[in-house]
Parts: C-alpha cells; structure tokens; sequence
C-alpha cells in the first residue's frame, strides 16, 4: 500500500488518540443518545479521520461525537480512514476541513477557527487562503482573522457559538467586553434564546451601552431586573428589555415616538386605517394609509377619497 496516500483499516480503539484538548473541550456533554443508538442498529457506518503519529499510533482528526459514542460503546475495532505519517499538511487540513464540513449538524464557526488558526502556525500565507472556500468562505486575508479572532471570546461566548445559540456575526460584537460581562452577555442569551435580528439587536444595544456608559452588564441590566415580571412569559420579558434599551439607547427617539402615539390616540383612528411618521422623524410630516379588503371597495370609494385629497 502505498504511503502517499489515505487509506482505509480497521485498527483496535486504545490505538487512537484524541489529543487536540480544545476539540474535546467543546464536546464535553455525554455522548450523543441518538448517535449511540443508530451505531447500536447499524454499525459503525462512515470511518474516523485518523493521522498516523508515530508508528501504529492514530491521532483523531475530526468525528469527536462519533468517537465519543464508540468508546461509550466499547467498541474494540473501528474503521479509520488512515493518513500516513508524511501526509502534507496543506493536505491533512483540507481534509479536516472537508470532513467537518460534511458532518450531519452544520459546520461550527469555532472549528473552522481552531482549524485556521492550527494551520497558520505551519502553511504559509497561500495555503491558509486556500481553506477557506473548503469552508465555504472567499479567500480574503481578512477572514482569517475575523475567523480566528472569535477563539479570543470568554469560554462562554466560545460554546455558544460553537452549540449554535450565538451567531458568529452576533458574537463579534461582543469582543470588546471583559470576559465577566460577555459570560453575563452570554447568561441573557441563553436564558431568552433570542434568534436572528432580536438576537443581534439585544446584543448590539447592550455592548453599545456597556462601552457608551463605561457600566457593566449587570449594572445596565440591574433597574430592568427590579421589576415584577411574574406576570409576563418569556417572550413578554424579552420584548420589555428590548423596549427598555431601545429607550436607553435612543431616548430623543423614544420621546418623539411616544408624543407621535399620544396624537394618533388623539384622533380616534379608524378601522383599516394607520398613521406613520416620517423615516427616523427627519420632519413633521405625517403618512396616511388607508387598507380595503379588495380592490371593489377601493373603486367605490375612489372619488371620495380624491376629492378629500384636492380640495
């Protein structure tokens, strides 16, 4: 066989070593039930990743939740996917990378990072670029770092993102907290489970406070947690902390809106009609909208309505 290339062998468990603490750190929770029971039913199905260290010793190179089942298991022989010792680098990272990539639960922002960062200490500049459409990126330098700089966030901020309750985009906000109001950050976050742009929203409007105000998380956070919220579910509680920073972060603009309510309570609005503002109350204009069940009553009404609007 030759040794320039993978190949495929069935090698005892206690041979394989799974050495990188980080990637075990972030599957630290038991073995996967699920996982557990398909192997039970069907047998070890796809191979592990394994990178021929020293002489019939096996370092892991991806699958840790597959690894985790095997030896809950006690499973003596598995399938590996074998790369010999002298295997390139650029090589043994791309398939890493494509393994990951390839797993059932979509691709960790945090391995991706840990993998960027593993390699630039042995591929030069052109060989880390060309990872990065491996993991569905364009090969821009900036994105190395923008990558790897999510690795520099509190452990919490770390597994968040890693378990997929914190978007990466969203945990780059957070880098310029101390790691006491990110795993606070974090505690809010987990506890509301806010998705997609509240979940950005929250965050954006809480980092921005922390660092206008020079306030922790806690602090700001501490005059909205005095009141009684028993009455309120969840998601009531969380759209009242968003109004509450909303009103912290643009007072001028809560002002306006609340004076611009007072006036449409004023005026005894209709049915199927609103009222709105001009965008961001840039003037004192005020829209109209008028809303018709179908386009009949509209043409009944047509001449009405423009003869209000001319005279």
């Amino acid at each position: 066989m030759s040794r320039e290339s993978a190949f495929f062998r069935t090698i005892k468990h206690e041979r394989i070593e799974c050495a990188d603490p980080f990637l075990l750190s972030l599957t630290d929770e038991p073995a996967d039930a699920a996982l557990i029971d398909r192997l039970r039913q069907f047998g070890q199905t796809s191979p592990l990743l394994v990178w021929e260290d020293q002489p019939d010793r096996y370092l892991l190179l991806a699958d840790c939740p597959m690894y985790r089942a095997l030896s809950f298991l006690k499973i003596e022989l598995v399938l590996c996917r074998i790369l010999p010792p002298d295997t390139p680098a650029s090589l043994r990272y791309s398939l890493q990378i494509l393994h990951h990539q390839a797993a059932p639960r979509k691709p960790s922002p945090i391995v991706q990072a840990h993998l960027l960062h593993q390699a630039s200490q042995v591929l030069d500049h052109s060989e880390l670029l060309s990872l990065l459409p491996l993991m569905d990126h364009k090969p821009q330098p900036y994105l190395v770092e923008e990558l790897t700089a999510l690795l520099r966030l509190a452990p919490a901020a770390i597994g968040a993102i890693h378990r997929g309750i914190l978007a990466s985009k969203t945990g780059k906000l957070i880098k310029q907290l101390s790691f006491a109001d990110q795993i606070a950050l974090i505690g809010l976050v987990e506890t509301y489970r806010p998705g997609g742009s509240k979940q950005f929203k929250l965050v954006e409007m809480v980092t921005e406070l922390c660092l206008r105000h020079n306030r922790s998380v806690d602090e700001l956070l501490e005059e909205w947690r005095q009141k009684d919220h028993r009455q309120d579910n969840p998601p009531q509680q969380l759209q009242g902390l968003l109004q509450n920073l909303t009103a912290l972060v643009w007072p001028e603009r809560t002002k306006m809106e609340k004076r611009f309510q007072g006036f449409v309570d004023n005026m005894s609005v209709p049915d199927g009609m609103t009222l709105a503002p001009s965008t961001s109350f840039e003037d004192e204009s005020v829209e109209v909208r008028l809303r018709f069940a179908d386009s009949d009553i509209l043409r009944r009404k047509w001449e009405g309505i423009r003869a209000l609007f001319q005279s």
